[in-house]
């Protein structure tokens, strides 16, 4: 066989391994840019839920936090209107407890009284 001839098959045999080759490259370059879209989706995808589930966390924190404050508003209200009686029952106790030491003072101060007399005129003033 010629040489020009066998050069011609092999140059026939690359050419079609060359337009295979192509073909070939085309096809992957088509899966690559189909993958690169596909990342691309679920990428968008993802942010997309990672923002909505942020986004649920702060309301239900904002209502949390809501209701919080609700609670404890209506604990510091109870809590008054149990205080207030029992401190103003507290205010009428102490005048009470003060008013009888201010007797026991008197008494006491009359008992040590050294003259008999004004011991006894302080006493029938007072007429039991």
């Amino acid at each position: 066989m010629p040489v020009k001839e066998a050069v011609q098959i092999y140059k026939d045999h690359v050419k079609s391994s060359v337009q295979s080759l192509t073909q070939k490259e085309s096809e992957i370059q088509q899966m690559k840019q189909q993958q690169k879209l596909k990342i691309s989706g679920v990428l968008e995808q993802s942010h997309n839920l990672q923002s909505n589930i942020i986004s649920q966390f702060a309301e239900q924190h904002q209502f949390l936090i809501e209701k919080e404050q609700r609670a404890l508003a209506d604990i510091r209200d109870e809590e008054k209107k149990i205080l207030n009686p029992m401190e103003k029952n507290l205010r009428e106790i102490q005048e009470c407890l003060n008013s009888i030491q201010e007797e026991l003072l008197k008494l006491q101060q009359q008992m040590d009284e050294k003259d008999s007399v004004v011991f006894m005129k302080e006493e029938v003033g007072r007429s039991w």
